[in-house]
């Protein structure tokens, strides 16, 4: 379908005009042009190649959310309050506690549109916590996969007469005024196409497929593996940046240090907090497995060779199985197995006399629960048959970006608003602080969604009044 069309206007020379131009079709864009299409306003959704997935497509789809219908379900009370603390305790307070707490106040209206009107079946997780949690809060798609997620809010859009979709028609710049107002966007692999718009929105990306941006802003992350999206070349931030846009957390980001090396797969964070343990080559633990992923993989990288072996047992297997991040795991053939631990020290050339004695500390130290490394969630006892893989340290995606406000509208490094112009996705700063040790599970869809939430509401709303200022 198309779109509205006028014929070229001055002083911009429009291609195309529209209501609203949203770049960026991932967890964020797809978002912002559910709720304002819902609205009635036309939406221009750019996407630069769907072919090469979105983050919320390769993540595990896991939506935090507080006061939602499965948590009563199960008396599971946490608060919004409650869930903006625990996020802000893990980014040690760097992160914009207003918007933090906007967004975790957001969260179930999230979970409600999901479910009722895109129609995707989500569950809350309860097979374990994660690191920082004061209660469950992950609602994921069937499979855990972000997969189902961007497909049912593609084919919800598609009801919309008012949306067009543009794959593989990428952004390539903003368009603006004289006052600095954002007036249209630049699209198209050579940005010959002029798009003249009410409101932008940048939900494009990241940058964690940028060498040349990591090497300036997360140096020590730039030559290691990105599993994220390889379309995420930071775009919307630079375009922001241009236009004096303040930028805010940029060494900020999530590793993952559950990535098995060689395969292109990964182990999941629930099972140290299932029982899971990690040594390095020399059969030793090294770290309490039960901290963040995300800043376990440098951790990891620190160890000789920039690996090491994560083991656990049939008990653990049993309730990833249905994952399907664990199933391609599996199917790669990224698992060894072994009934004892003599075969398993075997099959990953480590001593086993030294890896029968790091069982033996640990489980003492679980007995007692007081871990010389710190652990503090310890799980069952592991057992026969045992099974593990070696993993590696990686980088998911990056969290710094545009700064914005509580309308996830961009701001000037004065404080100012630049007119007609939000973010959120990666483009936006999230909620995660500086570095790697502020992520906590679920920020970063919980960023894209919300602020994808609350951008499509708020443009849509300014759109409406300007087209029917009466």
């Amino acid at each position: 379908m198309m779109t509205h069309t006028q014929p070229r206007t001055e002083p911009f020379g429009w291609d195309l005009e529209t209501d609203l131009v949203i770049v960026g079709a991932g967890g964020c864009g797809l978002m912002a042009a559910y709720v304002a299409a819902r609205r009635g306003v036309e939406v221009i959704l750019l996407e630069k190649d769907t072919r090469t997935g979105c983050n919320t497509e390769l993540a595990s789809g896991s939506i935090p959310a507080a006061g939602t219908r499965f948590q009563h379900a199960l008396g599971i009370e946490g608060t919004a309050e409650q869930m903006a603390e625990d996020i802000l305790r893990k980014n040690h307070g760097q992160a914009n506690p207003d918007l933090v707490l906007t967004l975790c106040r957001r969260s179930r209206d999230i979970i409600d549109l999901l479910v009722d009107e895109v129609g995707i079946p989500l569950t809350l997780n309860t097979d374990s916590s994660r690191f920082g949690f004061s209660f469950l809060r992950l609602h994921n798609p069937p499979g855990r996969s972000g997969a189902p997620l961007v497909q049912a809010m593609h084919a919800a859009l598609r009801r919309f007469p008012n949306v067009t979709f543009a794959d593989r028609t990428p952004g390539a710049g903003l368009v603006s005024d004289d006052s600095g107002a954002v007036v249209g966007v630049l699209a198209g692999a050579d940005g010959s196409e002029r798009i003249g718009a009410k409101k932008v929105i940048l939900a494009c990306d990241g940058f964690g497929a940028n060498r040349e941006m990591l090497r300036q802003y997360i140096p020590h992350m730039a030559e290691v593996e990105c599993i994220g999206a390889q379309g995420n070349t930071g775009d919307g931030i630079r375009w922001g940046a241009e236009l004096g846009a303040a930028l805010a957390h940029m060494s900020g980001h999530q590793g993952h240090g559950f990535v098995c090396r060689g395969y292109g797969t990964r182990l999941l964070p629930e099972m140290p907090m299932l029982g899971a343990i990690i040594v390095n080559q020399q059969g030793e633990r090294f770290t309490r497995e039960d901290q963040g992923y995300s800043e376990l993989a440098s951790v990891v990288l620190a160890q000789p060779g920039g690996t090491a072996i994560e083991i656990f047992d049939q008990r653990i297997y049993d309730i990833l199985a249905p994952n399907a991040h664990f199933q391609e795991t599996v199917e790669a053939g990224a698992l060894r197995t072994a009934n004892t631990l003599d075969e398993l020290a075997a099959q990953f050339r480590l001593d086993a006399t030294t890896l029968r004695r790091t069982f033996d500390e640990y489980e003492r130290d679980a007995s007692n629960g007081r871990d010389r490394l710190g652990r503090e969630v310890f799980g069952a006892p592991l057992a026969p048959p045992y099974y593990a893989a070696t993993i590696t340290g990686a980088l998911a995606h990056t969290q710094g970006g545009l700064a914005v406000d509580l309308n996830a509208r961009v701001l000037r490094t004065d404080g100012s608003v630049i007119p007609n112009l939000y973010a959120g996705g990666g483009t936006a700063a999230g909620i995660s602080g500086d570095g790697a040790d502020g992520y906590l599970s679920g920020n970063g869809l919980l960023s894209a969604l919300g602020l994808g939430l609350i951008a499509g509401e708020h443009a849509a709303q300014a759109i409406q009044q300007i087209n029917s200022p009466d």
